[in-house]
């Protein structure tokens, strides 16, 4: 028993004295906003000419996010981020009839959604230079609105530190599903596609 204490011992001191020689985790606030790209894939039928189609153009008019980062091993060249996010963003759907190229009537024309995305991103990262770094890695997400959906989205991304307590970063998701067929509703009835983001976020350790 005393051989097991004095080894768990040995091991709790090594381990003490290797954290404390090199910076094992940093965590901070990350926010950020952007631009959202919503990608209709094809058209949808109207059910009444089998020539006519109804399409849609969407357009993100708001992209903000916030979360809490954990990056393990971050001093080292090839670290790790660990990334919680909760974002915000602003959707408007146009529906046209695409045979003739005309917008829908009034009442069905546009619709305004509050899309709201919960992610959970895991990157590996590569210092190329004393300040700039590349990453990429997958988001597993979450959308809680307008209508339950998950996605699965591959992320890259470039960040530049520019000091201690700031980081800044432009990172690009592309969502992989079929998520616009949960938000069908309404004048969007018969949507289909995938959502990706354009994202400047701030990385706050502290």
């Amino acid at each position: 028993m005393k051989k097991l204490f004095f080894l768990f011992l040995s091991l709790v001191t090594t381990f003490s004295s290797y954290a404390q020689e090199e910076k094992m985790l940093e965590q901070g606030l990350l926010i950020g906003a952007g631009a959202g790209f919503p990608v209709q894939n094809g058209a949808e039928t109207d059910g009444f000419n089998s020539g006519s189609y109804w399409n849609y153009r969407h357009d993100y008019k708001l992209n903000s996010l916030i979360g809490y980062r954990f990056r393990f091993l971050p001093e080292r060249t090839f670290f790790y981020d660990l990334d919680l996010t909760l974002g915000f963003q602003k959707m408007e759907t146009d529906k046209y009839w695409s045979a003739l190229h005309v917008p829908a009537p009034d009442k069905d024309k546009t619709l305004t959604e509050f899309v709201m995305p919960i992610s959970v991103a895991a990157s590996w990262n590569w210092r190329f230079a004393r300040r700039f770094f590349l990453g990429a890695g997958v988001a597993p997400t979450l959308y809680a609105q307008p209508h339950a959906a998950f996605d699965l989205g591959l992320l890259a991304k470039v960040g530049y530190r520019v000091s201690r307590h700031c980081e800044l970063a432009l990172s690009y998701q592309y969502g992989c599903l079929n998520t616009l067929k949960h938000f069908n509703d309404g004048p969007a009835n018969g949507r289909r596609g995938h959502l990706t983001d354009l994202t400047l976020s701030v990385f706050v350790p502290f």
